[in-house]
């Protein structure tokens, strides 16, 4: 376990273990009963593994809304994240910890699908609000996981705790998926607020700092991350948010070609695009076909 003045790094199971004073049963994984933990101190920590929390804080119990069901917290972490806190705060949370080393996961289904979960591919994603039921049914899973990690190792042993991470990756996923579709009006507002970005975008006069809008850039503008909005656009619109973008993109194309006499070109440089086969390559991909060949067909 690496430390220094400002964050306590977690670089093996052995690492959580030491941390919470509990005994390493597995070196690849563990389940840690914060039950019996007297205090949690909150300081930064640096991940280099697989952590997901699962807890009913004490603070998040004195909730100012009674109609706020969904105070329990759902916490990812992946190698190379923060645990930010502030440093010295201690609490006394209930819930469950799983940490976990990918080495177990070698020769698994979840080996090169891990990294694919939305909560472990970007940070800003990484928290999700359960209900009493939800959490229990993540409590559950855990205590699964962990009646294995109690049990004598054999050669069974990793493939069975692999099945039941996906497992509990698989219920984590219905809760990721219901926190981003609730409200509808909710998706219909970002959707509307991307709508407006790519109409200033379209209505902006032409410049050389111009920059072709993107998921990321679109994201940003709104305060959101890149994966928030894909997953937004991906369940209210049913397709990606980059295709929206580029439809939207080319739409403007095909109206500028019917109605412009400019040259490709210049509607390259319009659009903001560096070069006007950039443009081309954007707009077969979307069409079938060249921006020449759509002037050309359409003014037969």
């Amino acid at each position: 376990m690496v430390q220094d003045d400002s964050f306590e790094r977690f670089d093996s199971i052995e690492d959580v273990n030491n941390f919470f004073g509990t005994t390493t049963l597995n070196p690849l994984v563990s389940i840690i009963n914060l039950n019996n933990i007297e205090v949690v101190h909150h300081i930064p920590k640096q991940f280099g593994i697989h952590s997901i929390a699962c807890y009913w804080d004490e603070n998040c119990e004195a909730s100012s809304n009674p109609d706020d069901e969904r105070r329990a917290i759902l916490a990812f972490y992946a190698p190379g994240y923060y645990g930010r806190h502030s440093s010295g705060a201690t609490h006394h949370p209930e819930g469950y910890i799983l940490a976990f080393d990918k080495e177990l996961l070698h020769e698994t289904l979840l080996q090169n699908r891990i990294d694919e979960y939305p909560f472990f591919s970007n940070p800003t994603d990484n928290i999700i609000r359960l209900s009493r039921d939800e959490r229990d049914m993540v409590y559950n899973c855990m205590n699964s996981i962990n009646e294995e990690i109690n049990n004598a190792q054999d050669k069974y042993s990793s493939q069975i705790l692999a099945s039941g991470i996906a497992v509990l990756l698989n219920v984590c996923m219905r809760f990721y998926e219901r926190q981003i579709q609730k409200p509808i009006n909710s998706a219909q507002n970002i959707i509307s607020s991307l709508n407006n970005i790519l109409d200033r975008y379209i209505n902006t006069p032409p410049s050389i700092s111009r920059k072709i809008p993107t998921v990321a850039s679109c994201a940003s503008e709104m305060g959101l991350s890149a994966n928030y909005l894909g997953d937004v656009v991906r369940n209210t619109i049913k397709i990606s948010a980059h295709s929206y973008i580029q439809n939207f993109i080319v739409g403007e194309a095909k109206r500028l070609l019917d109605y412009t006499t400019m040259s490709i070109g210049q509607i390259a440089y319009h659009l903001g695009f560096k070069y006007p086969h950039h443009l081309t390559r954007v707009f077969k991909k979307n069409t079938g076909i060249t921006p020449g060949q759509f002037r050309s067909r359409r003014r037969k």
